[in-house]
């Protein structure tokens, strides 16, 4: 018997509601055949380079300090929040923190227990750095379309072009991307780096739900798109990939909702007499790194400072759930950073959303949204908060390791999928990883654990809010549900 592989494809931001027969027919059938866990959720902020970073580490924020895609951190000494694709500045923070991602990543554990990992992806800069934070130096290959210098050296970007051709110019929608990522694997990654776990992952349909609608053509578009990419993978493993071991998870990051307005909250605060920057400084007490999902950093991490920002923020309607870094939450009617399983030095001193409701936007779809992102337009997608339609997402598993045309509803999360790979690969599960291995979805597997839902209310004023967490027998940190501002 071949042994054990784990192939996990990405399409990112891809609405679960959007995994149907008539716009995803190669996904729902993979899902129908094998696994499909409809209750899981992103961490928080539900942002990209988060989820990536927590689904290659096992750890949600709190353990590997990757805060947002892009956060501000006084520490750093920089003169606006750091953007995780920012090259330069990563480089510096690995030099200041000593280790950019805190927590063990799947790539390191692999490697220590003789193990191959490889990936590629379409995303981002960032993304490449954070799917293996020390690929270049464990020699691991990581191919991004960005080139040679987004890519590992054991990618071999040089000779990937030179075969396949530069990746295609994107555009709306971005399948011909997808198209050369998928050929790539299949004819490259896979036969010449012979992995263990391989990683694709593919920028649509974020790329058309943010500047095109999630109801539009081009997001249907960009959805049939990545699926018929998936086709190809599936005639591979029906073929060959199957037979050689290779089990497959199929899943998006995050989900979407739709944009109904924009909010200028740094304008906002300067009204409410605030002193706000992008930067801590002589003149700055509050440096704001702005967006639907939105941090503060306090001068001093002043109790009076973060008060009064609290206080600007409950009495203004655009504001959605709030977080903060404060002796005693409930008395301030916020939620502590633990809650939502963000409390790191690296994080904001208070974290807020703009604010969201289940309701449904004029495509039809639950979950709209106010944002602070004026490249975004109205109508458009966006993400990074609590609501259910951006925390729900995808998460499908297939192949021998696995159970057959079963729907598992046990809550479960992004810190669930590297404990699952090691029981997958037949290897011990890592002792400081906070979450689980799926027992229930393997073929010979565990009983669905024990549940116990928790419900977090806050509130003083005329302001509360509401953060559902659900704790999983196995896991030892709460999973996110939903969370809203309810008044």
């Amino acid at each position: 018997m071949p042994s054990p592989k784990v192939l996990v494809v990405v399409f990112d931001g891809l609405r679960l509601d959007h995994a149907t027969p008539n716009l995803a027919p190669n996904i729902a059938a993979f899902a129908a055949a094998g696994v499909t866990l409809p209750n899981t959720a992103s961490a928080f902020p539900s942002e990209t380079r988060v989820q990536v970073t927590t689904v290659m580490t096992g750890h949600p924020p709190a353990g590997h300090g990757i805060m947002a895609n892009a956060f501000y951190d006084r520490r750093l000494g920089f003169d606006s929040a750091m953007d995780t694709s920012d090259t330069p500045r990563m480089a510096i923070a690995e030099k200041v923190y000593g280790r950019l991602i805190g927590a063990h990543h799947l790539g390191e554990i692999l490697q220590g227990a003789g193990k191959r990992f490889a990936a590629v992806t379409t995303g981002k800069i960032g993304n490449a750095r954070l799917l293996a934070g020390r690929a270049a130096e464990l020699g691991q290959p990581v191919l991004s379309i960005w080139g040679e210098g987004a890519s590992s050296p054991a990618a071999g970007y040089g000779e990937v072009a030179a075969r396949f051709g530069a990746p295609p110019v994107q555009h709306f929608p971005n399948t011909a991307v997808a198209e050369w990522a998928v050929r790539v694997l299949l004819e490259h990654t896979l036969p010449v780096h012979r992995p263990d776990v391989a990683v694709l992952w593919l920028n649509e349909p974020d790329l058309s739900y943010h500047y095109r609608g999630t109801t539009s053509a081009e997001a249907d578009s960009a959805i049939g798109g990545v699926d018929a990419a998936f086709g190809r993978i599936l005639e591979w493993w029906r073929a060959e990939g199957r037979e050689a071991g290779w089990n497959i998870a199929a899943m998006s990051d995050h989900g979407h909702v739709t944009v109904e307005g924009q909010v200028d909250v740094a304008a906002e605060l300067a009204k409410a007499g605030l002193a706000v920057g992008k930067a801590l400084g002589p003149d700055v007490d509050y440096a704001l790194k702005p967006g639907y999902s939105a941090h503060v950093a306090v001068r001093d991490r002043d109790p009076a400072r973060i008060e009064r920002l609290v206080r600007v923020l409950q009495d203004a309607e655009w504001t959605g759930p709030i977080l903060a870094r404060v002796g005693d939450p409930e008395a301030l009617g916020v939620l502590p950073l633990g809650a939502a399983n963000v409390d790191h030095p690296r994080a904001g001193d208070v974290l807020f959303t703009l604010r969201a409701r289940d309701d449904e936007s004029a495509g039809g779809l639950p979950g709209v949204a106010l944002a602070d992102n004026p490249d975004i337009p109205i109508g458009g997608g966006m993400h990074g908060g609590f609501a259910k339609a951006e925390l729900n997402h995808c998460l499908f598993w297939g192949g021998d390791l696995f159970r057959s045309g079963a729907r598992v509803e046990t809550p479960t999360a992004h810190v669930d999928l590297a404990p699952t790979i090691l029981k997958a690969l037949g290897l011990p599960p890592h002792p400081l990883m906070p979450g689980r291995a799926l027992e229930e979805a393997f073929a010979i597997g565990d009983a669905a654990p024990p549940v116990q839902e928790v419900v977090h209310d806050a509130g003083r004023g005329g302001y509360a809010q509401t953060l559902v967490t659900a704790r999983v027998a196995g896991s030892r940190l709460p999973y996110l549900r939903w969370g809203l501002r309810t008044a």
